[in-house]
């Protein structure tokens, strides 16, 4: 692979992951795939029966993860891609319903035209994560669902806790609370894929929220800086397996 080709990478994860795409000096190239505001216990559950004419937005991404939620498009596609996918578990915030068929992530908009209809429940939350858990299990499951010889780099991004200027973030317990559940989660998934995985932790010193951000000043919404170094790390990643193959 010469340094002029474009990587070849796909994103399981948040906005987080994605902007290394388009923040920064030296952005990577686009993703080949990008399925974002899922869960892994949402990936690898059964379908759900869904018409897309229920569906009340205009919004044409956030209709489409609609439709990839109930009919689990990630599942389908990620384990017939011929590279690297690169995950972080950001998204693993969003509440989750079961339709009465299987689960599904109950983002915005997904609320708006499906919460409360007669047989969908919430699923409880896996706060323990214990190794037996729902949420252990469904890495385990994912990782089963990939092929054995796919490369899968994890992106280790947790939430911000400090501003620029050393004061807290604003939603400080809120950031605490969602690292403390992102440690473990990181080391289930991580430990359920096994030798394949590659794992990016980034510096505590670039997890720092921007004011600018396009998408608003959230203690998960990084400075530039962040977004610079974890290009160069999906690239440094990604680059040798390609010329590897080639």
């Amino acid at each position: 692979m010469t340094p002029d080709e474009p990587l070849r990478y796909s994103i399981l994860g948040t906005c987080v992951t994605r902007d290394a795409a388009d923040v920064g000096r030296a952005p990577l190239n686009r993703p080949v795939k990008y399925f974002s505001r899922t869960r892994i216990q949402s990936i690898v559950s059964t379908p759900s029966p869904i018409d897309p004419a229920e569906i009340s937005t205009d919004n044409v991404f956030n209709r489409q993860v609609i439709l990839n939620e109930h009919r689990k498009t990630a599942a389908q596609t990620l384990p017939r891609l011929d590279h690297p996918i690169v995950i972080d578990l950001g998204d693993e915030r969003l509440p989750m319903v079961h339709t009465g068929h299987g689960i599904v992530t109950a983002t915005k908009s997904y609320k708006q035209d499906f919460l409360g209809r007669p047989g969908h429940r919430k699923v409880p939350e896996d706060t323990e994560l214990r190794p037996d858990g729902p949420f252990a299990d469904a890495c385990r499951r994912f990782a089963a669902l990939l092929r054995p010889d796919q490369t899968v780099i994890v992106h280790r991004t947790f939430w911000a806790t400090h501003e620029a200027d050393g004061s807290p973030v604003r939603r400080i317990d809120e950031s605490m609370r969602h690292n403390a559940w992102l440690a473990p989660a990181y080391d289930h998934l991580i430990g359920a894929l096994g030798p394949r995985a590659i794992v990016i932790s980034m510096p505590a010193e670039l997890r720092v929220p921007d004011p600018r951000n396009r998408w608003g000043h959230e203690p998960f919404h990084f400075i530039p800086e962040y977004h610079d170094h974890l290009a160069e790390r999906i690239r440094a990643a990604v680059r040798p397996l390609a010329s590897a193959e080639a």
